[in-house]
């Protein structure tokens, strides 16, 4: 390991039901397969911390490298607290299928059956289902910086005119899942902070998970670092708690991981909702788009996963072929979802037919195709998936 990586740590969160030396057999060989991925990643895209959360079968590990704030030279621990960005939105995707569970929200309702301010624009023929899965017609990635509160929010959504087909063409959009998540608030007649919180966060067992991190927890935050390696945060924004803005542990994430993969099963609507932001919606060339989910049969080659999280996927339109009847949550599948803030780069991946879940934080926004590639690396050397095609 580089010299400057300091804190490495790994910690056992569950063991199921398997006997302890097995549990510390593939402790160690969890370690072997992180240590030497982990260490070549940050040193090549200078990254000063990490936090990995592996989830098998005979348990979940939480591994931890480097610092949390190269200045302070804090240690990355288990409570190290960072900037997901877009995996965000699969929490807002559970909180959008928790309200159409309770009946409280339709997706293939016009979104402004929901939003009466938008009546007579774009958003009558624009569904719940358009924006969840990024085929509203080609709505911009970032929010216009004219754009500072909620009345002028509203008044660009009623101006805006579809530039793609809708339901036929995906373009990546803070805009769509940020609408959306306003959407179901008021169909669930609450504001988003306080319903993610009470329906999904705290439901989850996700306590060190927020929106605005709590004064008690600012130590635990990590400072993130842009590309010029210089210290930075992300700043308030419209939209943002619905698209970007939650902050959390590696911890709470691998909780999620665990109910998606019914390991920790909450039973009952949540767990209904957790289980149907699953459905495919539309194929994207090898993609299958989910709810906010994106997810590749397999077995899956390298190269297909750097197409599918590339850039050209993200920032520009791409073709988008409607499965109907809408498809049910596959085993067979890897699983994924990239998420950034300027200084933050986070990735998870899940396989529902290995019972297996990859999580990975790191206080430095880096290339997708690096996360993928290592994330491929990990799971190959953990002999969860056949590494021939890498």
């Amino acid at each position: 390991m580089k010299g400057w990586m300091l804190g490495v740590s790994l910690t056992l969160l569950s063991g199921g039901n398997v006997a302890l030396g097995q549990t510390d057999d593939v402790e160690t060989r969890t370690r072997e397969v992180l240590d030497p991925i982990v260490s070549s990643l940050m040193d090549a895209q200078h990254i000063p911390g990490m936090a990995i959360a592996v989830v098998r079968p005979q348990g979940t590990w939480i591994a931890n490298y480097g610092v949390a704030d190269r200045e302070a030279e804090t240690p990355v621990d288990d409570d190290t607290v960072f900037e997901i960005g877009s995996l965000s939105k699969t929490l807002t995707a559970t909180l959008v299928s928790l309200a159409v569970v309770e009946g409280q929200l339709d997706l293939d309702a016009p979104v402004s059956r929901y939003l009466p301010e938008l009546e007579g624009s774009a958003f009558d023929e624009i569904t719940g289902r358009h924006l969840g899965t990024h085929t509203g017609g080609g709505l911009p990635l970032f929010v216009p910086e004219s754009i500072t509160d909620r009345e002028s929010l509203m008044a660009w959504y009623r101006q805006w005119q579809p530039r793609e087909p809708i339901g036929e063409s995906r373009t990546y959009s803070n805009l769509g899942i940020g609408l959306l998540g306003l959407a179901t608030a008021a169909g669930l007649d609450s504001d988003f902070v306080t319903a993610m919180h009470d329906k999904v966060l705290e439901p989850l067992g996700m306590a060190s998970t927020w929106y605005d991190v709590p004064d008690a927890r600012m130590a635990d935050y990590a400072m993130g670092e842009d590309k010029d390696g210089e210290p930075i945060r992300v700043s308030p924004g419209v939209l943002d708690d619905e698209a970007y803005g939650l902050k959390t542990t590696a911890t709470d994430l691998a909780r999620l991981v665990q109910t998606y993969l019914h390991q920790e099963d909450t039973g009952g609507e949540l767990q209904q909702a957790v289980d149907a932001t699953r459905r495919g919606y539309y194929r994207v060339g090898d993609m299958t788009q989910d709810l906010i989910w994106e997810q590749y049969p397999l077995p899956v080659a390298l190269d297909t996963l750097l197409a599918g999280n590339g850039y050209d996927m993200i920032l520009d339109p791409n073709a988008a072929e409607a499965i109907e009847p809408t498809q049910p949550p596959r085993d067979d599948v890897w699983v994924n979802k990239t998420g950034s803030t300027n200084g933050f780069g986070g990735y998870i991946v899940m396989l529902p037919g290995e019972q297996t879940g990859l999580v990975m934080l790191a206080n430095k926004n880096y290339p997708n195709d690096a996360r993928v590639e290592a994330a491929y690396r990990i799971l190959t050397g953990l002999d969860v998936i056949d590494g021939e095609s890498f």
